[in-house]
Protein backbone atom coordinates (compact mmCIF):
# COMPACT_ATOMS: atom_id res chain seq x y z
CA UNK A 1 0.00 0.00 0.00
CA UNK A 2 1.23 3.38 -0.55
CA UNK A 3 0.49 6.49 1.21
CA UNK A 4 0.42 9.90 -0.33
CA UNK A 5 0.43 13.27 1.00
CA UNK A 6 -0.60 16.34 -0.72
CA UNK A 7 0.30 19.56 -0.61
CA UNK A 8 -1.03 22.65 -1.13
CA UNK A 9 1.20 24.31 -4.39
CA UNK A 10 1.86 28.06 -3.64
CA UNK A 11 2.20 30.10 -6.52
CA UNK A 12 5.50 31.32 -7.71
CA UNK A 13 6.45 34.86 -6.53
CA UNK A 14 6.39 36.90 -9.74
CA UNK A 15 2.78 35.14 -10.25
CA UNK A 16 2.31 37.19 -6.40
CA UNK A 17 3.53 40.24 -7.80
CA UNK A 18 1.74 39.89 -11.05
CA UNK A 19 -1.67 39.10 -8.99
CA UNK A 20 -0.94 42.45 -7.17
CA UNK A 21 -0.81 44.47 -10.51
CA UNK A 22 -3.37 42.93 -11.47
CA UNK A 23 -5.59 43.45 -8.69
CA UNK A 24 -4.82 47.16 -8.15
CA UNK A 25 -5.67 48.21 -12.06
CA UNK A 26 -9.08 46.52 -11.57
CA UNK A 27 -9.92 48.21 -8.52
CA UNK A 28 -8.06 51.88 -9.11
CA UNK A 29 -7.19 51.57 -12.68
CA UNK A 30 -3.85 52.72 -14.50
CA UNK A 31 -0.75 52.09 -11.64
CA UNK A 32 0.86 55.31 -10.92
CA UNK A 33 4.17 55.64 -13.33
CA UNK A 34 6.73 56.15 -10.66
CA UNK A 35 6.24 53.22 -9.41
CA UNK A 36 7.93 51.33 -11.89
CA UNK A 37 11.07 53.75 -10.45
CA UNK A 38 10.97 51.74 -6.98
CA UNK A 39 12.35 48.14 -6.22
CA UNK A 40 10.27 45.27 -6.59
CA UNK A 41 9.79 44.99 -2.31
CA UNK A 42 8.68 48.45 -2.06
CA UNK A 43 6.40 48.43 -4.79
CA UNK A 44 4.75 45.23 -3.89
CA UNK A 45 4.76 46.44 -0.20
CA UNK A 46 3.48 50.08 -1.69
CA UNK A 47 0.25 47.85 -3.44
CA UNK A 48 -0.30 46.10 -0.42
CA UNK A 49 -1.15 49.06 1.23
CA UNK A 50 -3.41 50.83 -1.50
CA UNK A 51 -5.12 47.81 -1.82
CA UNK A 52 -5.88 47.26 2.37
CA UNK A 53 -6.61 50.95 3.29
CA UNK A 54 -9.06 50.56 -0.06
CA UNK A 55 -7.29 53.93 -1.60
CA UNK A 56 -5.12 54.54 -4.91
CA UNK A 57 -1.41 55.22 -4.27
CA UNK A 58 -1.08 58.71 -4.65
CA UNK A 59 2.91 60.37 -4.74
CA UNK A 60 3.00 61.02 -0.84
CA UNK A 61 3.17 57.11 -0.35
CA UNK A 62 6.50 57.29 -1.33
CA UNK A 63 9.40 55.70 1.40
CA UNK A 64 11.49 58.51 0.37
Amino acid sequence: MVLTLELPTRPATSDLFNNLFASYESRFGALPAWLDELSRSDAKSLLRQALRRGAPLAPADLPY
